[in-house]
């Protein structure tokens, strides 16, 4: 059983206002509120539909200890690194697992937490969610190292989404998502959630 959960969402936004309000052409100020919360759900969307966090955010991943494998994926990239791994008993009592059992492999995307040579898994007495692993994901505080392609991908979304609102169903096509978006977003798409 896998749970991935969002725990500390970021602070900010990769794009700013005043850059989407330039991309759309927008020289009023009456619809920033609701520009501000188009802005949040594009990046929501795009985050989702490459599996990577934009600016830095905290996830809690819950798995069943996996005794055959030697790596657990983290499924959210890049990963900045890994807070705890808490193990649950029947009583809800988390343990910390020492890192000196694993390390983080974040050379790929997804990353892993990898079991160091001569280490095993530990003995869980929780049949579900008996490990958690907090960690660290996305490129930085701000939108400075988020990719230029990433952040066309979210202006141009939320300026779909501006420009269509109230418009999802138009006689009988159903507006969907510009193509430009999903292909500005495939080189960065990660794949795999699981168990290595």
């Amino acid at each position: 059983m896998i749970s991935h959960i969002l725990v500390a969402p970021p602070a900010t936004e990769p794009v700013t206002l005043a850059a989407m309000k330039a991309h759309a052409r927008i020289s009023h100020d009456s619809d920033d509120v609701l520009l501000e919360g188009l802005l949040r759900a594009a990046r929501q969307w795009c985050e989702h539909f490459t599996r990577r966090a934009f600016i830095t955010q905290s996830w809690a991943l819950s798995v069943s200890c996996p005794r055959e494998k030697r790596a657990i994926t983290l499924p959210r990239a890049p990963v900045l690194g890994v807070t705890y791994v808490h193990l649950y008993d029947e009583d809800d009592v988390a343990t910390l697992w020492d890192e000196s059992h694993y390390y983080v492999d974040s050379a790929g995307h997804p990353a892993h937490l990898v079991l160091r040579d001569g280490m095993s898994w530990p003995t869980l007495t929780r049949s579900a969610g008996g490990m958690v692993i907090e960690y660290t994901a996305g490129y930085g505080s701000d939108g400075a190292r988020v990719p230029d392609g990433i952040k066309l991908a979210i202006m141009q979304l939320a300026t779909h989404w501006y420009e269509h609102r109230g418009e999802a169903i138009t006689g009988e096509t159903i507006t969907k998502t510009p193509m430009t978006i999903e292909a500005l977003l495939m080189p960065y798409r990660t794949i795999g959630l699981g168990v290595l």
